[in-house]
């Protein structure tokens, strides 16, 4: 449903591309600068749901509904003790306040939505709101609306914003990628007049950058796993799994095996051309699969092309530290449980202006 509302709004691509063009800017000296990526990608994704699910400006909510989104996504991994000094309680306060903040925005936006302020179509919950059955009853209950507004949500930040950083950083250790990347983000950039918005036959033609994301997401999936719970009794490698337990997936078993992807840690796109359909049902798991597939899966591959467009068409960066170096290990990640960087990824930027953007 996502991914049809986003397709025909025209909103959608203007949104993401002024919000990542007033993000993306340098001042016009041409000098170098210095920018830890995570932070910066967080912010700009952040403010892309904004404007694209809520169309909130900015200004004092906005910040205090950062905050608060902030604090519930630390908490969403951590172990669930309920206590006072714990980050799961932290995150399920922010969470309900969150869900508040939320659900007011929608209350806000059906009153707009009745008095005619807004089109139907002028954000992801006014076009919820408007959707009616045929005796023009909602088909769509505040609850529902906030939980999916909240998944996307999740959906589009962390994970979006992680798998950006890790494509910021392999560009700057990939000369061939990066090289096959900029030409094909050249030749769509060249198509266009200055300040002129990319258009769904533009994101449409970015097909190995999209290859080169889904590479990144099988070695370095933001989400290492989740939850499931047995419907009946199961035997799996020779063990009984009894109806009611909780199993838990891990992304990295599937997506590293030898057997499904050979030379697993060898980074190639190419797994993703032609090869595609000889990958196994639920072996790339990224943004899950099946019936549980992540509803913001499109939104989510719309961000981030833009996104690297609009970094390769107006820059080049290299990293400010390295693998071999004993004074800075930023280049190296844990997770927590989400991947994190030390520092944030430093880079040193430079701007370009040869193509148009």
């Amino acid at each position: 449903m996502w991914g049809r509302w986003m397709k025909k709004s025209g909103n959608t691509l203007i949104c993401i591309g002024k919000a990542s063009k007033k993000s993306l800017t340098l001042p016009a000296s041409g000098h170098p600068r210095h920018f830890f990526v995570l932070p910066l990608i967080k912010s700009l994704t952040f403010n892309i749901i904004c404007s694209l699910l809520f169309g909130l400006e900015p200004g004092t909510r906005r910040e205090k509904f950062l905050a608060l989104f902030q604090r519930m996504i630390e908490g969403m991994w951590s172990v669930p003790v309920n206590l006072p000094f714990t980050r799961f309680n932290r995150s399920l306060k922010a969470s309900l306040m969150v869900r508040k903040m939320v659900a007011d925005i929608v209350n806000e936006k059906r009153v707009d939505l009745e008095q005619g302020k807004v089109p139907a179509s002028h954000d992801l919950i006014t076009k919820l709101l408007s959707i009616r059955d045929e005796g023009g009853a909602p088909v769509v209950s505040e609850k529902e609306i906030v939980d999916n507004v909240m998944l996307v949500m999740v959906a589009g930040y962390d994970t979006s914003s992680v798998l950006i950083t890790f494509m910021v950083r392999l560009l700057a250790n990939d000369p061939d990628v990066y090289a096959a990347m900029l030409h094909e983000q050249e030749e769509i950039a060249k198509s266009k007049a200055i300040g002129e918005p990319l258009t769904w036959e533009d994101v449409s033609k970015m097909k190995y950058t999209w290859r080169v994301a889904l590479e990144t997401l099988r070695i370095f999936p933001p989400v290492f796993g989740g939850f499931r719970k047995a419907l009946k009794d199961i035997e799996f490698g020779g063990y009984l799994i009894p109806k009611g337990w909780q199993i838990f997936w891990a992304a990295n078993m599937t997506q590293r095996d030898e057997s499904i992807f050979p030379d697993s840690m060898k980074f190639d796109p190419t797994r993703f051309d032609q090869n595609i359909a000889s990958i196994p049902p639920y072996c790339f798991v990224a943004f899950g699969a099946g019936q549980r597939i992540c509803p913001g899966y499109e939104f989510a591959r719309f961000e981030t092309l833009v996104v690297m467009h609009y970094l390769l068409a107006r820059f080049t960066w290299k990293l400010c530290c390295s693998n071999h170096s004993s004074s800075s290990k930023d280049n190296d990640f844990s997770r927590d449980p989400m991947p994190v960087f030390p520092q944030g990824l430093l880079i040193q930027v430079r701007p370009i202006c040869n193509i148009a953007c």
